[in-house]
């Protein structure tokens, strides 16, 4: 059956950055007739602008009920049955009433409140792999200055929010003065905040494993590594290509399935330093890992196969190829491309 055949229609949110926008082409590609609507709570986003896609701007998540009834509202109004949210702040949101609007024909692919907590506090879930014996950084989780005096992984070390995005508010302290005045103004910006022992290499030693689950079953599994990131020392992938090691892709899945049983679609980032070191855990995002788009240029599209999941385990049959990996060798580097846009309705100043 087509894609379009299993859906009225999906609502793809955070499509101005990656994650979104990446879920919004491939599923453009796997289907030309599918009815997609794009939305992000910026109304300049550049995936709002998506050639015959229409777009809706959405309040933000930090306030979860306003956030929760304008989706209810744009996926009646426009008739669609699937929503796949690019943020984790949208999926904290939702994931609530995941279980509730499913079961009333509204499919949300997100996992339960509590595992979903794993993907967005860094904190606990290296209490998590900590407490089963995954390789994981040097940690500590001071609640005052004076915990600081613990810290003995060495300097640089590295200061970061457990909740935060990308390399928001991430800092590498040189020495123990620097890591007790980076904690204050890191902690009073983004909250409480981790200590971690710095795993030496570069962009291409970071590893990220996509994987896509049906209430705790495993459908399919990726994994890229980045070659190149924005800013260099850490953050947005840049440049990407598709890996195949078996031992990677297994010490990715362990970290997802000692904090699941997951749903929908989950990504884990190690660090490898060298092909012959351990693989520690960085962190796990709860949504579409930003270079999913890769993927669908390798012959691997996971957006369509998360709608074939949706729709029944039955439509997934022919469409998972028999190969490990399921993908074939690809590099991807992302460009900017200047979209023309509508003019504004508001008074120039």
């Amino acid at each position: 059956m087509s894609l379009a055949s299993l859906t009225t229609g999906i609502l793809v949110t955070g499509v101005g950055a990656p994650p979104g926008l990446g879920t919004l082409r491939s599923l453009r590609l796997a289907d030309a007739d599918l009815n997609l609507v794009a939305a992000d709570i910026n109304p300049l986003a550049g995936g709002m602008f998506e050639p015959g896609t229409p777009s809706v701007v959405l309040p933000s998540a930090s306030d979860p009920e306003a956030y929760r009834a304008a989706v209810r509202e744009i996926c009646t109004d426009r008739k669609l049955d699937i929503i796949i949210p690019g943020s984790e702040a949208e999926i904290a949101a939702l994931a609530p009433v995941a279980r509730e609007w499913t079961k009333a024909g509204l499919r949300v692919p997100v996992a339960e409140p509590d595992v979903v907590a794993f993907g967005i506090d860094k904190g606990l879930l290296l209490e998590r792999v900590k407490h089963v014996g995954l390789p994981h950084p040097q940690t500590l989780q001071p609640s005052c200055v004076d915990d600081l005096a613990d810290w003995s992984g060495g300097f640089p070390c590295v200061v970061k929010p457990r909740t935060s995005r990308g390399a928001r508010g991430v800092g590498y302290p040189g020495n123990a003065d620097a890591l007790t005045s980076m904690w204050r103004e890191t902690a009073a910006a983004h909250g409480p905040c981790v200590v971690q022992q710095l795993i030496p290499g570069g962009a291409e030693t970071v590893y990220t494993i996509g994987s896509l689950w049906n209430r705790g079953d495993l459908i399919v599994s990726t994994l890229h590594r980045k070659l190149q990131t924005n800013p260099p020392t850490g953050g947005v992938a840049i440049a990407g290509e598709t890996v195949d090691d078996p031992e990677l892709m297994a010490a990715g899945l362990a970290v997802l399935e000692a904090s699941g049983p997951w749903h929908g679609l989950a990504a884990v980032e190690v660090k490898r330093p060298t092909p012959d070191a351990p693989a520690y855990l960085l962190e796990i995002n709860p949504r579409m890992w930003g270079f999913g788009y890769l993927m669908t240029l390798a012959g691997l599209n996971i957006p369509a196969l998360l709608v074939r999941m949706l729709a029944g385990r039955e439509h997934l049959t022919g469409h998972i190829p028999s190969t490990f990996p399921p993908y074939t060798p690809t590099r991807m580097v992302r460009s900017w491309q200047d979209l023309e846009i509508p003019p504004s309705t508001e008074t120039s100043r």
